[in-house]
């Protein structure tokens, strides 16, 4: 019986996670032929044909053999039919060197023994091999496995185990064909046959019989056989419905919900807009964090220390000079941020842009610098949490999670039974209901109100004139132009000029001498103290999972 299973939790987990490798070449396997010669000392002369349509440039194929406990593999060559090939080898997998150009289909012919692989007991003596297991990451196309012995056999008798169940043709001569077909990857498929003992003079026989023990491995092949077609059946009549009556529910709960909040987003959008700075409801970090996707943290700082200067809480002394004047602050965050300049950075009282720079280009103080910026989000972030902006339904998103799950058992199963069509679409609509459920918080309309002010006060002041500005209050051009600096690092480069020349050099409640160079010095102490980690691995072959320890597999290089 073919392996389903196997087959149908290896799709699952492929297509639920990202892997961790892929190919490094592409290419196909077409065609493969498996010839085991039996000799009469009981060693096996094994003949393979592979043939491989790249669609890359390539050095080479390679093939893993993995022998049995008991047995060993010698005198390994390969050949294409015009010349032999290099070959290297190192814990069983073996490099063959044919180059060629993507578009290339090429056959390899594969030549080794295999020592001590047939044993012979008192009814039969029988070769029982696993030429590939579950380690191989390629699937083969039209494989034969023919197995020959030593002289013709009238007693041939054969079982194949895994993807080679219910595939044998035992010939006149007693020889046995395999015929697998396609097989995918990551699959076992044992072959065992068993001829008479006298054709193997040369082993020595074992006490005990083989040919019962093959008896009763058919028998309970063929009952879990018969087992899985029944089950099969059932997995098409309850599950291919409620994979349809559930997946129309849900598609239609998702479009009601997503036509909902489009609607509810249009009707906070009616109206024709005119400029004016939004009212003072909440700190422009956690505004800019809240109406901003591409929200950047580094700018955010800058934004934050010119909110700070606006309510008295930070004075200015020169560009880069700034002073504590009040530690009482109205969020966690700006106390986390107030410690992390005047405390960690400055001396307590004063800290500049220079030690800012410093303090960042310090290996030593990446830790305590990124533990602050982290502290310091988390709470920007439960400020925006605090006002409710979002919609909770977590009735709706626990049922749709639920959902999730049935959806994830009614791909293993459509998988286990063969019905991978139906597995896909379990797998989609899983995915789909564990995103609702995850991510279902739509916004409020209070919410969608104070995004849209704020951002279109920022699109407003790209274009806005000098004496519209000028007209705004000093708190308002405060707040505005915070906004637009952690938003719009551009607009705000080019505005500052013009919405800063008319505000006294030394008012101590305006704007920063120069906030584009704090945006800068901050967006550079962030990229500094970033760090990225990569890791690479490989593989090579080792202990199989067919019969007896042994395997393979097959690729490219």
């Amino acid at each position: 019986m073919k392996d389903k299973k196997g087959l149908a939790l290896t799709m699952f987990i492929f297509m639920l996670l990202v892997p961790a490798q892929a190919f490094a070449i592409d290419f196909d396997i077409t065609d493969v032929e498996i010839e085991a010669q039996l000799n009469e000392d009981g060693t096996v002369d094994v003949t393979e044909q592979f043939t491989y349509e790249f669609e890359d440039d390539f050095e080479g194929i390679t093939r893993s053999l993995i022998p049995k406990e008991g047995t060993s593999i010698e005198g390994f060559t390969a050949n294409d039919s015009r010349r032999d090939l290099e070959v290297e080898v190192e814990d069983g997998l073996y490099k063959i060197y044919r180059s060629g150009n993507d578009g290339d289909t090429i056959q390899v012919e594969l030549n080794y023994r295999i020592v001590g692989a047939v044993e012979k007991f008192e009814d039969g003596a029988e070769f029982y091999w696993p030429f590939f297991d579950a380690s191989n990451e390629s699937n083969y196309g039209d494989m034969t496995i023919t197995v020959i012995p030593p002289a013709p056999s009238s007693e041939s008798e054969a079982l194949g185990y895994g993807e080679a169940f219910d595939t044998t043709d035992i010939r006149e001569d007693g020889t046995i064909v395999f015929d697998l077909g396609d097989v995918p990857s990551g699959e076992n498929a044992d072959i065992r046959a068993i001829f008479e003992p006298g054709l193997f003079p040369g082993v020595t026989a074992q006490d005990g019989t083989v040919r019962d023990e093959l008896a009763n491995d058919r028998e309970e092949l063929e009952n879990e056989a018969a087992a899985f077609a029944r089950n099969q059946q059932r997995a098409k009549a309850i599950g291919i419905p409620a994979i349809v009556i559930l997946g129309v529910l849900l598609i239609g709960l998702v479009l009601f919900a997503w036509l909902k909040a489009s609607r509810r987003k249009r009707e906070a959008r009616s109206g024709n807009y005119e400029f004016f700075v939004p009212e003072d409801s909440m700190s422009i970090p956690a505004l800019l964090h809240f109406t901003n996707p591409t929200y950047v943290a580094a700018n955010g700082m800058s934004a934050a220390i010119l909110d700070l200067m606006r309510k008295g809480k930070i004075r200015q002394l020169s560009e880069d000079h700034f002073a504590l004047a009040d530690r009482n602050t109205d969020h966690p965050h700006e106390a986390v941020l107030i410690g992390l300049l005047f405390d960690t950075i400055g001396d307590g009282q004063e800290f500049t842009l220079e030690q800012v720079e410093i303090f960042t280009k310090n290996e030593l103080n990446h830790e305590d610098y990124n533990a602050a910026t982290a502290e310091w989000n988390k709470e920007v972030k439960a400020e925006v949490t605090a006002h409710d902006f979002y919609e909770k339904h977590s009735g709706l998103r626990w049922a749709v999670g639920i959902m999730s799950a049935v959806f994830i058992g009614l791909a293993i199963v459509s998988g286990v039974y063969g019905l991978l069509p139906w597995m896909a679409v379990s797998i989609a609509l899983a995915m789909l209901a564990l995103g609702f459920a995850i991510g279902y918080s739509p916004i409020t309309r209070e919410g969608h109100r104070v995004r849209y002010e704020w951002r279109s006060m920022k699109n407003a002041m790209d274009q806005l004139p000098t004496e519209q500005w000028e007209r705004l209050t000093m708190d308002e051009k405060q707040r505005a132009y915070a906004y637009l600096l952690g938003s719009d690092h551009k607009t705000a480069e080019r505005k500052a000029n013009a919405f800063t020349a008319a505000e006294p050099a030394n008012d101590v409640s305006g704007f920063a001498m120069n906030p584009i160079l704090m945006t800068a010095v901050f967006v550079s102490a962030s990229t500094t103290t970033s760090s990225s980690a990569s890791a690479s691995g490989g593989g090579m072959a080792g202990t199989g999972g067919g019969v007896g320890g042994g395997g393979g597999g097959s690729g490219a290089f």
